[in-house]
């Protein structure tokens, strides 16, 4: 009697386990396999590595030659870019050759991809759900978000007439209404922040530039909304968070780089420029904050990371020579999706070519 562990207090301990080490333990017996994909066993397991310290994913997007594309995605530690050369490491092969797929975002380990259709990717355990069928639209915008009223995972395709949610919960669509205010152009993809999305919009075509404002539909409620922005902030590039803030990195020049950080949610005169750097003669893209010390890092040109704290200009590694652009998202390992019965294994993990010579840099 002893020697007696009780089911309870193994679930306890596997829940805190990777995902990969949690997986091998489905073998163990009918029930394992069948507990660990519970949705209440999931719950349980993200909710404990949301706790553990996020990783950065990185997709490289490769051209195979005659209209193909291959995605190949690795994982890093976020105190650990891979330098320059080509990386050593395997990766994950999302298969879709004809057509490059649009990364929309990530969250709680699940990436949504979109190309002709839209699905669901857990790179942690090779698992993919593709979305029903959903009404022929013209979509100007696409978001992807966790609703944790509902706990249940979202996806928002927004048109000039209509807006459709699918609920993973649910595995369906829904439709409403578009918002009723005139808009030109939906920005970028959506940034996530405290269960809204938010896009950053141009105003009707004839009007100045202060009719840009930023786009918010909470996950929840089903209610979009708005959000003002200053004038004259020049090249709008990114919509992103900075230090738990909603942040709007701009350009006024192709070596400026500017950050206007919203103090207080939604309060117009609480934004203001948080960082103010150059980076000489480099046009500037993307702006991720390093997830161990909080530091800036600057993705430019589609290859290099740039720490304003430093000054120092890192080559980052790609698979392969023929990549056209490298695209990164922060990601925690986690179970999602496992206990969806319609979800199939995806992900063939792949080696790169030979690493190069570090100090010589990529070739």
């Amino acid at each position: 009697m002893g020697d007696y562990i009780s089911n309870d207090l193994m679930v306890d301990v596997i829940e805190r386990l990777p995902p990969k080490s949690i997986i091998r333990f489905r073998s163990l017996s009918k029930y394992w396999h069948s507990r660990i994909a519970t949705p209440e066993f999931v719950r349980n397991h993200r909710l404990r590595r949301s706790k553990k310290p996020h990783k950065l994913i990185i997709r490289h997007l490769i051209y195979c030659g005659k209209y193909k594309f291959k995605s190949i995605y690795t994982l890093h530690s976020g105190d650990q870019l891979p330098g320059c050369g080509y990386i050593g490491n395997p990766g994950v092969e999302f298969p879709y050759p004809r057509r490059a797929n649009e990364l929309v975002g990530s969250c709680n380990g699940i990436l949504c991809l979109y190309n002709k259709e839209i699905s669901l990717w857990n790179f942690s355990i090779r698992r993919r759900l593709v979305m029903p069928r959903r009404p022929h639209m013209k979509s100007s915008a696409l978001g992807f978000g966790f609703d944790s009223v509902t706990d249940d995972y979202k996806i928002v395709v927004i048109s000039d007439s209509d807006t459709l949610i699918y609920s993973l919960k649910t595995d369906s669509w829904t439709a409403i209404p578009s918002p009723s205010i005139p808009f030109y152009d939906l920005k970028w993809k959506a940034c996530f922040f405290n269960g809204i999305l938010h896009w950053v919009v141009d105003g009707n075509v004839n009007e100045q530039e202060s009719s840009r404002f930023i786009l918010t539909f909470n996950l929840s409620s089903h209610v979009f909304g708005k959000i003002l922005l200053p004038e004259s902030l020049g090249m709008i590039r990114q919509l992103t968070t900075i230090n738990g803030c909603l942040a709007l990195v701009f350009s006024n020049g192709i070596d400026t780089l500017n950050i206007l950080t919203m103090k207080e949610y939604n309060k117009l005169e609480s934004w203001y420029v948080s960082f103010e750097f150059k980076i000489k003669g480099r046009d500037v893209f993307r702006v991720f904050q390093h997830i161990t010390n909080a530091d800036l890092l600057v993705y430019n040109d589609g290859s290099r990371i740039y720490d304003p704290k430093t000054m120092a200009l890192t080559e980052l590694a790609r698979f392969g020579p023929d990549y056209i652009k490298l695209e990164m998202e922060t990601y925690i390992e986690s179970l999602e999706l496992l206990d969806k019965n319609r979800a199939t294994t995806c992900g063939e993990t792949i080696f790169s070519w030979t690493k190069t010579d570090n100090r010589k840099g990529i070739p």
